[in-house]
């Protein structure tokens, strides 16, 4: 038997891949390094962001009920990890490079604070005079500065494909991102978009799961919702998880159909990774019932407040006493300057250990 080396990887792309999919064999890096023996750009991509510390992590940083409330909710890592189990099947059925929105999938997260998107306005209000702060941003940055493995100042060294991606949404204006990266230049590939529907219907879909389980609202709370109603009907003996789960389908299956209807694989026509109108308003409808009843509850918000509120007294404690940070930390003050090391250093932080440092 012969052996898979790298260059049959990138040939079968060419051979299996549609023209709009992103290959491997273009891909380069701001600092360049010899190819490996047996896996592609993009591989080594997802591999290095798997083993890095900004990764491991997410598993102790919240989603929406506090990580430590409870071993079975989500966590920022098992959400990533259901984003890149269906970004590579969506991927996988319109002939995109499953390999790189794996790596984009488990990577949209990295630039989260500790308890979620409370403690990214914390964040921003407070680096209002230095540069702002945006998750999708910092990810960014985590993977071309903080996570420094290698120790040659260009974190990990990914593909520019897979570090694009991470840069949706706004940019605060000065906000610290590598030169290549500054004005977005290029588009983003199309795997990243797929990464982003998929992010959607995950976090609408598993958000209901888990709010469910947390006791905030229950089944009969849903009925009205057309999406939920829709796979009630097909799963009618399957209980709540089976209908989240035909949710799912419904959703990814949208996606997939309304995708490939419009795609044109001729030269110069581009296609738009999209889901239909109506899938469109009816996840709306489900998000809409998520920030009404899950995202602003009391169970939620009295959680996510303290979050904040730690959050504050940690980079205003580092501020006034820089000597109390880490060694490593304080060396990129002179080239950083003090607050965005201080917010570089607490965003990074789990919920736990914040939540423990500030009651020390």
């Amino acid at each position: 038997m012969t052996w898979i080396r790298r260059e049959d990887l990138e040939d079968r792309e060419l051979r299996v891949l549609s023209r709009h999919a992103a290959h491997a064999r273009d891909a380069a890096r701001r600092r360049p390094e010899a190819p490996d023996p047996l896996r592609t750009a993009f591989q080594r991509d997802r591999d290095r962001i798997i083993h890095s510390t900004a990764f491991r992590r997410l598993q102790h940083k919240t989603q929406v009920v506090a990580a430590y409330e409870g071993d079975h909710f989500r966590s920022r890592m098992t959400h990533s990890l259901e984003v890149s189990q269906m970004a590579r099947a969506v991927s996988a059925s319109l002939r995109l490079n499953g390999d790189l929105a794996e790596a984009i999938a488990l990577a949209h997260d990295l630039g989260h604070p500790p308890f979620g998107h409370v403690g990214e306005r914390a964040l921003d209000e407070l680096m209002a005079a230095h540069g702002g702060f945006r998750h999708n941003a910092q990810g960014a940055r985590v993977v071309d500065r903080i996570e420094d493995r290698y120790g040659h100042g260009h974190g990990l060294n990914l593909t520019w494909q897979t570090r694009r991606a991470l840069l949706k949404g706004a940019v605060p204006n000065g906000f610290p991102l590598a030169p290549d990266l500054v004005g977005k230049p290029g588009s983003a590939a199309l795997e990243a978009r797929v990464v982003d529907l998929c992010d959607r219907i995950a976090y609408l879909c598993h958000d209901l799961d888990d709010g469910l389980r947390a006791g905030v609202f229950v089944v009969s709370d849903l009925t009205g919702l057309r999406l939920w109603d829709r796979a009630a009907a097909e799963r009618r003996d399957a209980g709540a998880a089976g209908v989240i789960g035909a949710m799912i389908a419904h959703l990814i299956g949208d996606l997939i159909r309304t995708t490939n209807a419009g795609w044109n694989e001729a030269v110069g026509s581009t296609p738009q990774v999209r889901h239909s109108d109506e899938a469109t308003v009816l996840g709306h409808e489900v998000l809409e019932f998520l920030r009404a009843k899950f995202y602003r509850s009391r169970r939620v918000l009295e959680v996510m407040e303290h979050g904040s509120d730690r959050i504050r007294r940690a980079f205003e404690r580092f501020v006034g006493a820089p000597d109390d940070l880490p060694a490593a930390v304080r060396a990129r003050v002179e080239t950083d300057g003090l607050e965005r090391t201080v917010c570089d250093y607490v965003a990074g932080m789990t919920d736990r250990y914040l939540v423990a440092m500030t009651e020390r």
